[in-house]
């Protein structure tokens, strides 16, 4: 047996043989779109051969790096979501098959290219419906790609091309959406839009992976890898499930977070149901994103103090070795291991990714706690866009996009609101979220002018130090060798020389923090945020309400992702 059947074969049973998926575990989630044709010579075969694609087949399309990292995952599950429209035969086959695993949490995503009306018409036999409503009522969050009716969308063209148009653009958008498509296909060219020959080729032009199921005997499988599959976001996903929060912290941050969302007159007017849906599946997601965060910050934040200021001292001990020369071994010495200390430090947080993962998470956060306000309102979070320019530092298939969108769907199906429940939801949502969210930012801004404005002023302290120094040495030159002293001179000298030192240190913490930028940052948020705030006095409905909810997110998603993009690539670097 080859090395790469061997891999196979082992990523294969570590799929089937890992551990349930639990109420703590995120897993990684293959999607997996649907083709093929509506009558099937002999479904018992085709259901083995869609089992046989699940179970090896797709692990085939990991490429090598991938399969390595996938051979060290401990904490991290892999399961599927199928794609599909649930029209009869290959649609509802595969959906059948991949929702049997029922201990692997598999997920069904529906996308209708019709609304729903129009489309069960397709479907002749009560029977026939009978399973599509089954099946259909499995997906949390249906998709209708046509929110009309066909012959109202379209009353001047005929109303079959209409269907056909309809049938393409949602075998395009299974394409576009999944990891990989599974084909059950006798191989022929098709007779119209929409087809299963016409799907296969759209995805061979994205370089989507393949796995072709023949619908004739012998029924052979065959893998067309395409851009193959890539598992760099389960390294992220596994080090967030493995991540331990001792039992009573988690316990204690949750109880907080709670009290601080929840016990108050406006919190108090929340129904039971929705509080516990809160706390038990978002809020202990919320509170570990949160603490990794916080984690990887002080590390990145405490590293850099000790980078800029060790580098300071490292000129301090050259200008004792200088002007002390007694004292010149211990001192060259002390610079090395400062120096030493500085380069480790260096090497250790790049390649743990201390910032990397500090931002990521609190991205995770972030995106966490805005959800928990869609979910009081029973209003369904949107989906997290990225604008072409973000592509080079956030893209769709992220670990945190992936992660907030598991976390999302474990949550029941949000009803929304009507009358008087949706005026307590407009008071809740203004005081505890958005006026929350002012003060946070305003306070914030303040903090961080305050201690830029210090280090500023310490900063220019350092500098004015060394000219006073080195405008001294002039003077007692002037003055001529009856004024000389040794110890005044080498006192003058050593602060001329580590005093820009210094001034460089600060300089460089204060730009490690950001300061600056977090309070101009801070205080155009607290003011956009006023602005949304000026708003609430006119909503009365919850139509209303969805809108500026969804403003609101706009904005603070924005925000956050803005500060990702600016932010993910900057390095932990010596201090020059």
């Amino acid at each position: 047996m080859s090395q790469t059947r061997k891999t196979n074969n082992h990523l294969a049973k570590s799929f089937t043989g890992m551990a349930e998926i639990n109420a703590e575990t995120i897993p990684l989630r293959i999607r997996i779109g649907v083709t093929g044709h509506r009558t099937l010579s002999d479904e018992p075969m085709l259901a083995g051969r869609i089992r046989e694609a699940l179970d090896s087949k797709i692990f085939e399309l990991f490429d090598a790096k991938s399969k390595t990292i996938l051979s060290t995952i401990e904490h991290t599950p892999i399961t599927f979501i199928v794609l599909s429209p649930l029209a009869e035969g290959a649609d509802r086959l595969v959906a059948r098959e991949v929702l049997k695993s029922e201990n692997r949490d598999p997920r069904l995503e529906v996308v209708l290219p019709m609304v729903k009306e129009d489309y069960l018409q397709d479907f002749d036999s009560a029977e026939s419906r009978l399973e599509f409503e089954e099946l259909f009522n499995k997906a949390r969050r249906p998709v209708t790609l046509r929110e009309k009716k066909l012959p109202e969308e379209f009353p001047q063209i005929d109303l079959g091309e209409a269907r056909r148009k309809a049938y393409q653009d949602v075998s395009r958008y299974i394409v576009d959406n999944c990891d990989v498509l599974i084909a059950l296909w006798d191989g022929r060219e098709s007779r119209g839009k929409g087809g299963t020959a016409e799907t296969v080729n759209y995805a061979k032009t994205k370089n989507r992976p393949i796995i072709h199921i023949l619908t004739l005997a012998p029924f052979n499988i065959s893998v067309l890898a395409g851009n193959g599959l890539n598992a760099m976001s389960i390294h992220n996903i596994e080090l967030f499930n493995a991540f331990s929060v001792p039992e009573e912290t988690n316990h204690l941050y949750v109880e907080n977070v709670f009290n601080s969302l929840f016990n108050n007159p406006e919190g108090e007017q929340i129904s039971d149901e929705t509080k516990r849906t809160i706390r038990e599946k978002l809020l202990p997601f919320y509170v570990k994103a949160s603490i990794i965060a916080k984690f990887h910050q002080k590390f990145y934040q405490r590293a850099g103090l000790l980078i800029y200021s060790f580098s300071a001292l490292a000129v301090a001990a050259v200008a004792l070795a200088i002007l002390v020369h007694q004292w010149a071994f211990y001192a060259f010495s002390f610079e090395f291991l400062l120096l030493l200390v500085i380069f480790l430090t260096v090497v250790f947080a790049d390649r743990k990714g201390t910032h990397k993962k500090w931002i990521e998470n609190r991205f995770l956060a972030e995106r966490i706690r805005s959800s928990i306000f869609f979910a009081v309102c029973g209003v369904e979070s949107s989906p997290i866009r990225i604008p072409q320019y973000m592509m080079i530092a956030h893209r769709p298939d992220d670990w945190m996009v992936k992660v907030f969108f598991d976390i999302w769907n474990r949550l029941p199906a949000m009803i929304g609101c009507q009358g008087q429940q949706c005026r307590i939801f407009i008071s809740y949502i203004r005081k505890h979220w958005l006026q929350d969210q002012i003060n946070y930012h305003r306070n914030k801004a303040g903090k961080a002018k305050r201690i830029s404005s210090a280090l500023e002023t310490a900063g220019k302290i350092a500098f004015f130090s060394a000219m006073t120094a080195a405008l001294l040495h002039l003077f007692l030159l002037y003055l001529g060798e009856g004024f000389h002293s040794l110890i005044l001179n080498n006192a003058l000298s050593f602060v001329a020389l580590v005093m820009p030192a210094v001034g460089a240190a600060i300089g460089g913490i204060r730009t490690h923090r950001e300061y600056s930028r977090l309070e101009k940052r801070s205080y155009n948020m607290s003011a956009a945020l006023q602005e949304l705030d000026g708003r609430f006095s006119n909503i009365h409905e919850a139509d209303e309400l969805e809108r500026i909810l969804r403003d609101i997110e706009e904005l603070m998603l924005r925000e956050t992702q803005d500060w990702l993009m600016l932010m993910r690539f900057v390095k932990l670097e010596a201090a020059a």
